[in-house]
């Protein structure tokens, strides 16, 4: 029995000591993070140049806390497309700016040049955060704005093409819907598809794409069945007329033939007469 109560009255202070370690009036350390700088919004953006009206482009950088005093960041442009400041787009401030006291963020204004794009010219603004300044942050350091101007119809998609043209019209027909599908680029600047229902005839013929000189944007027919008989054993047969400018524009979504309508076997087997000349094709979403 007087073993237990020693081993009890051990235990009761060996419990005190521990208790009586614990400072209940001593604070936890608080620890706060260092301020970081990083780039506020997405890190891909746009800035489309459609008009000469168009104003600034705002890039937002933020900082992680805020602070009683102003504080500066550095920052720098680069372009892979070589946009230079002062001729492609300006920059206001240049270098580094101040977010004042107080904030969180500060703007960098980009202002395109509207001249330098009505071509079809695209720019990558590649803006990094770099030190001495606020430590950057390992997130969002930097941002790349895509600069663009007007749509550009010798900046072909030619996907853009695909779909239906409710709005077609011609001398002999007021409105009735075309549809143009299975395109296909042959080459960089070239392309080829199919136009169902031309002259609302219900066939499908082949046509041909080509962009490569972006100012003299063509589009071409080569002879063959539009879908349709003049008589029995006798076809029509459409082809864009020689001499004359056959077009596409992705921009207003539209294609302009200038065709021929050959009537194929009417003076007899394989003797193909005029039907049509210079028949204007208008074919329109």
């Amino acid at each position: 029995m007087k073993l237990i109560n020693i081993l009890s009255c051990t235990g009761i202070v060996l419990l005190a000591t521990i208790m009586g370690s614990c400072d209940k009036t001593k604070p936890y350390d608080i620890i706060t993070p260092s301020p970081e700088v990083h780039f506020v919004g997405d890190a891909t953006q746009s800035y489309t140049l459609d008009t000469s009206t168009v104003g600034p482009q705002t890039i937002t950088i933020g900082t992680t806390n805020v602070s009683s005093q102003d504080r500066t960041v550095t920052y720098s442009v680069s372009s892979p497309t070589g946009a230079v400041t002062g001729t492609q787009y300006t920059l206001t401030p240049t270098g580094t700016l101040v977010i004042p006291a107080g904030k969180a963020t500060a703007d960098i204004t980009v202002q395109g040049n509207y001249s330098s794009y009505t071509s079809g010219r695209k720019d990558t603004l590649i803006f990094s955060l770099s030190e001495p300044s606020v430590k950057v942050a390992s997130f969002l350091n930097s941002v790349k704005l895509v600069l663009r101007g007007p749509c550009f119809d010798g900046d072909v998609t030619l996907s853009d093409m695909s779909g239906n043209y409710a709005n077609s019209t011609d001398p002999d027909d007021p409105v009735y819907a075309v549809k143009v599908s299975n395109l296909t680029t042959t080459s960089a600047t070239t392309g080829t598809g199919s136009i169902n229902n031309l002259w609302d005839a219900g066939g499908t013929v082949t046509i041909n794409f080509d962009w490569t000189d972006p100012t003299n944007i063509q589009i071409s027919i080569p002879r063959q069945s539009i879908g349709v008989d003049y008589a029995a054993g006798q076809p029509i047969s459409i082809r864009t007329t020689r001499g004359a400018k056959s077009t596409f524009s992705v921009c207003n979504q539209t294609i302009t033939l200038v065709t021929d309508l050959i009537v194929e076997n009417y003076f007899g087997p394989g003797q193909g007469a005029l039907y049509a000349g210079n028949y204007v094709m208008k074919i329109k979403r």
